[in-house]
This record gives structure tokens, sequence and C-alpha cells, in this order.
């Protein structure tokens, strides 16, 4: 009789850690990018009294009689499917419509490829913002990594109409590097100056408060394993993928114009924008005070684990791709890099190329996924399955009693 009182007892604590997990989910049905947690029972330990067998020539096959003790945690899961869309009007408010996350972490990180991109913290609350050094960071501060805009070293202002077709990327001031970075607002000309940015006709004149996007930068003695500031880098340098687990070559090309020169007197602050939206592509654009320029800021990264479930939680709205997650790669919403690859390199095997079918919706931020008619549901069988506990451990209990008083 003593086994039902532990198997009684054993479904008390279960059914508590249930109803944890149930408080848990409606203290955050109102928290933006909560993910929901449910918890499956698992039977506990099972005695064998007979044993089961096939039968013999002369007598027939019996089944096993086995009697269980109880009951056990089994798993708590994460459900890590997109929620609802909830409008907020802050411009800056974004949520990712599709599986993924939004990196973010210290300044300074190196991303050489895709094994560097489990120190950061994965998220999907996306409520950002601009702190006043110009880095796009979310509400706890954590910096925001993504693809920055730079000057495109192909750019011509004047290019015709047959360049134009051959080339449709010399009309753009600016490219998406492909370098992961944190995302930070262009520096700002403090005096009208002319930089040589390697451009084919002339020099852009920037004026006072102008945005000066950062530049290409080409290594000295280049590495397979340098990070390179360019989306098109097979017209800046050869790769030769190594063969056999050996490492790949880099060759810098002979006609590669590149250049990094500073605009005089920059001090380190940033542009001043207006009206700056993140768009579905994930690019984040604005309107500079001075000028009225549309300036590209850059392109958030959407990093995705090949089970979204596996993920540990750290800390609040942050998780870690670590041991149940699986690989972890990372892309930019919409495609926006598609074919491209993380950091313009194959040093030894072919990296993820940088392509994500999910996308970025503005002006709001995802929902709870803690639904509180399924959680009340819930609650309520939890709390009759703790009564029948409670009542099996007071019937023998009774059961006890009544043996002892069998001697009066």
């Amino acid at each position: 009789m003593t086994g039902a009182m532990y198997a009684g007892i054993s479904g008390l604590k279960t059914h508590m850690q249930n109803l944890n997990v149930i408080g848990h989910n409606l203290a955050n049905v109102n928290t933006y990018g909560y993910k929901s947690q449910r918890m499956i029972f698992r039977e506990s330990l099972y005695g064998t009294t007979v044993a089961g067998s096939n039968g013999t020539e002369t007598r027939g096959g019996v089944n096993p009689s086995q009697i269980g003790y109880g009951v056990q945690v089994g798993t708590i899961d994460l459900n890590m499917s997109t929620s609802t869309y909830t409008p907020t009007g802050y411009p800056m408010d974004c949520m990712i419509n599709g599986d993924g996350f939004l990196l973010v972490g210290d300044k300074g990180k190196e991303v050489k490829d895709v094994n560097d991109l489990t120190s950061f913290d994965l998220t999907r609350l996306g409520d950002l913002n601009f702190d006043p050094n110009g880095y796009l960071v979310d509400g706890a501060g954590r910096v925001v990594y993504g693809f920055a805009a730079v000057q495109n070293p192909k750019y011509n202002p004047n290019a015709t109409e047959a360049e134009i077709a051959a080339d449709p990327t010399v009309k753009d001031k600016t490219i998406l590097s492909t370098e992961l970075v944190p995302l930070r607002l262009p520096l700002a000309a403090m005096d009208p100056a002319k930089v040589d940015t390697g451009m084919v006709n002339g020099e852009p004149q920037w004026v006072t408060g102008a945005a000066v996007y950062p530049a290409l930068q080409k290594p000295a003695n280049p590495q397979p394993s340098d990070p390179i500031y360019n989306v098109d880098a097979e017209d800046l340098y050869t790769f030769a993928p190594g063969t056999n687990g050996a490492a790949g070559t880099v060759t810098a090309n002979t006609n590669a114009s590149i250049t990094s020169k500073e605009v005089p007197n920059q001090e380190g602050k940033v542009v001043k924008l207006n009206s700056i939206k993140i768009g579905e592509n994930g690019i984040i654009q604005g309107v500079n005070e001075n000028g009225g320029e549309t300036v590209t800021i850059g392109c958030l990264a959407v990093a995705r684990v090949v089970n979204p479930d596996g993920v540990t939680h750290v800390d609040g709205p942050y998780y870690r791709a670590m041991e149940g997650a699986g690989d972890i790669t990372v892309g930019a919403p919409g495609g926006t890099l598609d074919g491209k690859f993380l950091n313009n390199k194959t040093s030894g095997s072919v990296d993820e190329a940088i392509g994500d079918a999910s996308t970025i919706r503005s002006n709001g931020l995802e929902a709870s996924s803690a639904d509180v008619a399924t959680e009340f549901a819930s609650m309520i069988t939890t709390q009759r399955g703790y009564q029948a506990n409670t009542r099996l451990i007071t019937v023998t209990d009774s059961m006890l009693e009544e043996l002892v008083n069998m001697k009066r």
C-alpha cells in the first residue's frame, strides 16, 4: 500500500511543477516576444511481478505483470512558432515574420565563420533604437548585429545608360557588406571635404552633416580568414578553395582600386536622421536632417538554428544556440544577400549562403504566444489531478489506519 502513497506523492510534485509552468506562461501573457512552455508528464518506474513468456510446447504464453510507481516530469518544451503581430506605432519596433532570431551582443565581436555565431545572444524581441553613440541597440542596451552599408567602389554618378545596363550596381552609392558587424549610424562630415573613395569618375563632395559611409578595406597580406567589406568580392579577390580539408588561398587582383581615407574633422559624430524605418527586407533607412538625403544604415541579420525549440534560455528574452539547437547559420531577411556568403570567403569548405525566407514587420512587436484560454484549461485539469492525488494519499492513510486497528 505504501507504493500507492509514493505514487500519490510523485503525482503531487509533478502536478505542482506543471502548475509552475502554467503560472509562468500566465505571468507573461502580455510580454512581447515571449514563447510559451508546456510540460509533458511521463510515467515513472515499473516493478515487474510476473515476467512475460512466449509459451512452451505444452503451455501457452502469458503477458508480463507490472506495477507503476507514479509519474515524473518528462519534458518542458518551448513553442518557438511565430506569434501574432501587435502594432505599437514605434517605427523602430519590429518582429521577424517567420523563423529566426536577431543577433545581439557586446561591441567588438569578430565573426570569421559560422562557428563564431554561438557566442551571440538570440532574441525574438525587436524593441530597437539608436543609443547616443549611434549604435543600434535593443531595450536592454545589447548591440544589434547586421550587415552594414559601405561605400561602393564601383559607384559612378556619371555612368552612361550602357554602363548601367552592363552593371546596374554602378548607380548605387552604397552596397551591403557581408561582414557581420554592430549596426551604427554613419559618421557625419563636420566640414566640407573631398575624399578619395576609389570611384570611377571623380570624387563626391560632402557637405557638413552629410553621411560618410565606411570604406572598403583591403588587408595588407590577404588571408582566406580575413573579413572583406564587399558583396562583390570576386571583383577584388580571387579565391581558391582548399582540397582534402586544406585551407584555401586568396589573391588580390592588381586592378582593384580600394582606399579608405578618413573625412577630416569627423570627431566620431553620427548623422541625425528623421523618418527612420525598417523595410521588409531588414534594410534600415532614414532621411538626413541636413540635405534630405536618404541614408542606408544597413540590414538586420537573422540567425537560424536547425531546431528552434532546442535553444536554451539564458536571461529574459535571450537564448543561446547550445546543445540541442543544432547548427546555427546567419542570413538577411527576404534573401537580401541571397547567393552571397558570410565574409565572402570559401575557406576549405563553402559556408552557408546568406539568404532567408523570413521577413521583417516594422511598427510593431511579436505578441506573447501564451494563450489564456489554453492555460486556464490546463490549470483546471492540473488542479483536479492534484486533488485526485491528495485523495489517493488520504485513502492509503485510511487503509493503513484500519490495518493498525485490526488488533485492539
